[in-house]
């Protein structure tokens, strides 16, 4: 792009990103290498959420790295995992927020999703009148209130980058303007297309487990609006986990609500055993590295729905956090008990299962919604028009 011919969207001249968690790092890395390629002004990446805690793998370094964007970090995670110590959270990232946005002052944010963090960072930059532009919105998860803020988070926004025309026209049925709403596809497809896997050796060397021998990749967070206790849900889980003979690689939950039961089982779990290993975070190559030689992915996590179809990997989803989903047919669901989800594992590790799967296109986009969102961009109306919303 020649940088001397003006970004055809006059008033557009600063562009924050606003990340929570790991979730989200990975899933914005195609969106931040488009706006440093193409956009003539300022990218700013803020940086908020549990990205610094240790607890959760500081992972802030997942986020990339370039001469053309500003990493700001947004202190505000309050350690914990009561209702409580969420609500603080959620309610020091408005202040957090509120205050970055002030100093920074951005003329766009895009927000990604349904945290409660993401919900707060959206309210602050209302507040701020700068427009706000919404990714993964229309979506469903029905088993946790990630599903009320997200549909907060649509009714806040300005503009909708919803992966699939049912995401599209659940927002329309909400009363957004359908000039605001342009399907993309799922961002996260786009760095698919150029992933190669890590050298095993380093990785499998780093995490204790040998990842290119059978393994199953294990992702799950505890259920939020489940009357089932936190404690009970992992019990199910490593119930399951107990007579299997395969390798276990299990990845740290999210900063929910009863995430300390979660961490502290899955870490006694892999101490305990041969072939098994528990780490707080991975970054997005890794990720993907061990979802490339792994027999299947277990759990409750989005990646099982949106990504690991394109590994053509075996998904075993639990419980009800991703009900109201797309469900490619990679993926099989159990409810939250031991002997549902002992059933499952074993029937998609079985060369039967896999068998089926040889043809498996995934349904959540092409690769290319980062060009897609970049052409709205070029073509955004007056400022005013976009922050004055109304009712279809």
């Amino acid at each position: 792009m020649n940088r001397d011919v003006p970004f055809p969207t006059p008033w557009l001249n600063s562009i924050a990103v606003i990340t929570t968690s790991r979730a989200d790092a990975g899933i914005y890395r195609p969106l931040l290498s488009a706006l440093t390629n193409e956009f003539h002004g300022q990218t700013i990446g803020l940086v908020g959420g549990n990205h610094q805690s240790a607890e959760f793998g500081s992972t802030s370094g997942h986020l990339p790295q370039h001469a053309r964007l500003q990493l700001v970090p947004v202190e505000h995670f309050v350690p914990g995992e009561s209702p409580a110590d969420v609500a603080r959270t959620a309610g020091q990232a408005v202040i957090a927020f509120s205050s970055a946005i002030d100093k920074h002052q951005p003329d766009l944010v895009f927000v990604l999703g349904d945290r409660t963090e993401m919900l707060a960072a959206a309210l602050a930059a209302l507040i701020h009148k700068v427009p706000i532009a919404h990714l993964h919105g229309g979506d469903a998860t029905l088993g946790a209130y990630d599903e009320q803020c997200r549909h907060a988070i649509t009714k806040l926004s300005h503009l909708h980058f919803p992966a699939l025309p049912e995401h599209a026209r659940q927002i329309e049925a909400m009363g957004e303007e359908p000039w605001r709403i342009h399907v993309v596809g799922a961002l996260a497809l786009d760095a698919m297309r150029t992933f190669k896997p890590l050298p095993a050796d380093a990785l499998s060397s780093r995490l204790g487990l040998d990842v290119t021998q059978p393994t199953v990749v294990v992702a799950f967070h505890p259920e939020t609006l489940s009357p089932v206790p936190p404690d009970q849900q992992i019990n199910e889980l490593l119930v399951a986990f107990d007579k299997l003979d395969i390798n276990l690689l299990m990845i740290g939950p999210n900063a929910d609500v009863g995430h300390a039961a979660f961490q502290t089982r899955l870490r006694h779990f892999a101490a305990a055993r041969p072939r098994r290993a528990c780490t707080p975070s991975l970054s997005q190559d890794e990720f993907w590295t061990c979802l490339s030689h792994a027999v299947a992915l277990v759990g409750n996590s989005s990646a099982g729905l949106l990504e690991a179809a394109s590994f053509r990997l075996p998904v075993v989803n639990i419980g009800d956090r991703q009900r109201g989903r797309i469900f490619p047919k990679n993926v099989i669901h159990t409810e939250t008990n031991a002997k549902g989800i002992e059933r499952a594992i074993a029937k998609v590790i079985s060369p039967a299962f896999r068998s089926t799967l040889a043809d498996l296109v995934n349904p959540y986009g092409d690769g290319r919604a980062a060009e897609r969102i970049l052409d709205v961009l070029k073509t955004l109306p007056d400022r005013h028009p976009l922050l004055q919303k109304g009712w279809r």
